[in-house]
């Protein structure tokens, strides 16, 4: 579902008692007064960020009065950031005017950097009178900006400010409450606008009023309300969301100049939970795919959660050998409870079963539903062996039925989008890589770490890179590492003393069939505050970098192979999913068997990568190089990142 956010210019009348007679400019100016001094900002801007998550909000538009570029120094940035994380807040968009200069575009455009925000949404004159700098700006930045339609009376007028071109940088920031002011039709409005939606702001107003009061937005018929209180079709708005496959934050913007907005933005959030859950379910097709998942651990609740959102999967129900999991499961997501793995294989209407049993479960879970005619999604590594991970491989051939496995999270925004880069030769040949994935030590965060590192941190984690860049580079052709044990001895959270068998630590060189050598560092000894992290990928012409190989809202950089120092972050394809969506392989796979081609998360791909993680250890034990003997057909991305 899409994250919803609360636009904290909702406070804009909050710094005046709610009695903003004298315009929008009353407000800001008193807003900035609060919020500038850094000696009480840190105070100021705890107090409204709790408020605001005590509503339920887990998102945040930031307006400029409340952390303004031009008085905002690094000291009531890092405050802003601490407390954002504080309050488990996530900051979606940069709210207001962005200047007429370079350089004031240049400072909003660090602040969001700093502050990880991936879209400014509001005024940008830059736009107007220099356009090829502003744009030069937000990319070098890898920022997007949306431009918010007031007092703009309708699409064509907005598509105009826009501009030809740029459609990676330059979108909207659509307000239904302004098109409704206007006399337009907001609904119609979106449907127009929909291929050029950076950031979207719910606001729904009141039928105008015939008495004047004293209030300019009340008086010029901009009295918002509760979203569904007003004459706006926010409703159609957000249950068509889904529809145009619109997956980026909704902001909800309710700003009275006479009230205080809390009460009406908490109702405002229940509503817009229903429309959006739906606008998906009206997409949900005569078949969609019945799937139940097995194995109830942490991750379970992410795919539930996820599939929820999928009109093409149908969420059955969950099984797990601990009753009391699969029962909590399905009591928050839906579904029911399957007291065993048989009541799974034996329920006609189940066609996918999502395996996410512990590594050593995988093969004996796996076997028995490719026996019973289940497809199935595996989480990873799809097995300990890459024979058994071949032995199901060819079960599920022979049965012809679909085998799909993670780590998906080469669909991520961030990922796909640096693989297009590779593929239109924006590094020019690519020929070395470098990820880091050091895991931290697994028992100074997780109460059971045994699990972790019987398998070791290659199986567990390095998983991911190399899922990511055998799909880029296509097969390995060989393997050498080195590494081993490190540190044995450790114990448990509750001081219970445990001896490290596996290796903990390795670097690989993985030479693939496009010639790229890639170095992987895996680690459950080295911590995550370590300055080794991320994937680099360089080439003839120039590299890009990403912070992270997993999460889909990472940031992705670029620089050319002559250039010291700043990197250019990379604008993403489409606004991403923020974390990762476990289940986006899974739903690739449910689309594919209703269109009947090949899915992208293939069991060839996830027993090449077991025997790669194989011969790692091999290596590790002899000193010696390991040829690679598997294959597979590479995928193809997601067709809006082709």
């Amino acid at each position: 579902m899409n994250t919803i956010s609360f636009m904290s210019a909702n406070f804009v009348a909050r710094q005046i008692d709610y009695h903003m007679s004298d315009g929008w400019m009353q407000g800001d100016d008193a807003t900035n007064t609060w919020f500038a001094p850094l000696a009480t900002f840190e105070e100021r801007l705890d107090e409204m960020l709790g408020e605001v998550a005590d509503l339920g909000f887990r998102a945040i538009d930031i307006w400029s009065a409340h952390l303004n570029y031009q008085w905002a120094t690094p000291a009531h940035i890092a405050i802003a950031k601490k407390l954002l994380e504080t309050h488990e807040l996530l900051p979606v968009s940069y709210a207001g005017g962005f200047g007429e200069t370079p350089a004031e575009l240049e400072a909003a455009c660090r602040l969001c950097r700093e502050l990880e925000i991936p879209v400014l949404g509001g005024s940008m004159p830059l736009l107007q009178s220099d356009r090829e700098t502003a744009v030069s700006i937000l990319r070098k930045h890898g920022l997007q900006y949306g431009f918010e339609n007031h007092p703009e009376a309708t699409p064509e007028e907005v598509l105009a400010k826009l501009g030809e071109g740029d459609e990676d940088v330059i979108g909207v920031a659509l307000d239904t409450g302004w098109f409704a002011t206007q006399g337009f039709d907001a609904l119609e409005a979106l449907k127009q606008l929909a291929p050029r939606l950076k950031h979207f702001h719910l606001k729904d107003i009141k039928a105008p009023r015939e008495e004047k009061t004293g209030y300019m937005f009340i008086d010029m018929g901009h009295e918002t309300c509760a979203l569904g209180d007003g004459i706006t079709p926010v409703e159609a708005c957000a249950k068509i969301l889904p529809e145009l496959g619109y997956r980026g934050a909704i902001a909800i913007e309710h700003e009275p100049e006479e009230y205080d907005p809390r009460e009406d933005c908490k109702l405002s959030l229940e509503r817009l939970k229903v429309w959006l859950k739906d606008g998906v379910d009206a997409l949900i097709p005569e078949n969609p795919l019945g799937v139940v998942i097995v194995g109830c651990g942490n991750i379970s609740a992410a795919y539930a959660r996820e599939i929820l959102t999928y009109p093409h999967i149908k969420f059955l129900g969950a099984q797990d050998l601990d009753l009391s999991r699969s029962e909590a499961l399905v009591k928050e997501y839906g579904g029911k409870v399957y007291p065993t793995l048989e009541d799974v294989l034996a329920d006609q209407q189940v066609e996918v079963v999502v395996n996410l049993t512990i590594h050593h479960a995988h093969v004996e879970v796996i076997t028995k539903c490719l026996e019973a005619g289940k497809h199935v999604h595996s989480e990873k590594p799809l097995a300990n062996s890459y024979e058994d991970a071949k032995g199901l491989v060819d079960l599920a051939k022979e049965k012809g039925l679909r085998l799909s496995c993670a780590p998906t999270t080469w669909l991520g925004e961030a990922q796909l989008t640096a693989w297009k880069m590779v593929r239109e030769g924006k590094i020019g040949t690519p020929r070395v890589a470098y990820a880091e994935v050091n895991w931290g030590r697994i028992e100074s965060w997780h109460p059971n770490p045994g699990p972790f590192y019987a398998v070791g941190p290659v199986f567990d984690v390095a998983v991911y890179p190399l899922t990511l860049l055998s799909t880029w580079f296509g097969p390995a052709k060989r393997v050498v590492a080195g590494g081993g044990v490190v540190h044995p001895n450790r114990q448990t959270s509750d001081g219970t003393p445990f001896t490290i068998e596996q290796p903990e630590w390795s670097t690989a060189i993985v030479e693939f069939e496009d010639g790229v050598q890639a170095r992987i560092t895996s680690s459950f000894y080295t911590g995550w505050n370590t300055r080794q992290h991320g994937l680099e990928l360089h080439g003839d012409e120039a590299m890009i970098a990403l912070d992270r190989w997993d999460v889909f809202d990472t940031g992705v950089y670029y620089a050319p192979i002559h250039q010291r120092g700043f990197h250019e972050k990379v604008p993403l394809l489409r606004p991403a999913f923020h974390g990762i969506e476990f289940a986006r392989g899974l739903s690739d796979l449910a689309i594919a068997l209703r269109e009947d081609r090949p899915h992208r998360t293939t069991g060839d791909q996830a027993a090449h990568v077991v025997e790669i993680m194989q011969a790692v250890h091999k290596s590790l034990a002899s000193g010696t190089s390991v040829n690679l003997i598997s294959t597979f057909n590479r995928p193809t991305p997601l067709p809006w990142a082709e």
